[in-house]
């Protein structure tokens, strides 16, 4: 569900997706920050001016009519547990997506809720022909999470440079496009609706 302002709230069924805003620095840098952090080109952030830098950045772009990049907050019951956001790529009308959960909320399906939505969002409101998303070769939860918004393997030859350690990794592009999209929510729908048929007979 979304809302109808510029700001573009969004709501699942458990969590709530807003952009970022100031103040929101303390609890960004919990999981921004967080030195157990390994698989990310960008974090982790190395101190709280960092954060605050990022979150200025991401404030910036808001004001924009349209925003080349859409930096959200994830919140579960009031409380901001991670960050996603919406990229546009230099070509096509095609997306970018990324995500992080605090490392105490993660294994609960919170990526895979905020993405799908998001997904959808990109789709629906931005009218996307493509959602795509990288991750390091060997980090199999974003691997997964990947899978389950319906994304192909579209190249899994990539490599990545981690600046901070020169550690370098193998990189997968995942990709989905609008038609994968349709087919995969129906796929989808129809499978929670029989779900709950079957549920109900119990």
């Amino acid at each position: 569900m979304f809302d109808g302002n510029k700001m573009n709230k969004i709501k699942t069924k458990r969590l709530v997706i807003r952009p970022i805003e100031q103040g929101d620095s303390e609890a960004i840098h919990v999981y921004a920050g967080s030195p157990d952090i390994d698989m990310m080109m960008f974090l982790p952030h190395e101190t709280m001016k960092d954060t605050e830098k990022f979150v200025d950045f991401a404030v910036s772009e808001w004001e924009k009519d349209d925003p080349d990049d859409r930096e959200y907050v994830i919140l579960l019951d009031g409380e901001i547990i991670g960050g996603i956001n919406l990229e546009k790529c230099e070509t096509g009308n095609t997306f970018e997506i990324g995500w992080i959960i605090r490392q105490d909320k993660r294994g609960q399906g919170f990526a895979t809720e905020a993405a799908r939505a998001l997904r959808a969002y990109a789709f629906i409101n931005l009218k996307a022909d493509h959602v795509q998303a990288h991750c390091d070769s060997r980090n199999a939860a974003s691997e997964g999470v990947m899978k389950k918004l319906g994304m192909t393997l579209i190249d899994g030859t990539g490599t990545r440079t981690y600046q901070r350690t020169g550690i370098t990794s193998g990189e997968y592009l995942y990709s989905i496009s609008g038609q994968e999209y349709i087919c995969d929510e129906f796929v989808t729908r129809s499978q929670d609706i029989l779900k709950d048929n079957l549920t109900g007979r119990l």
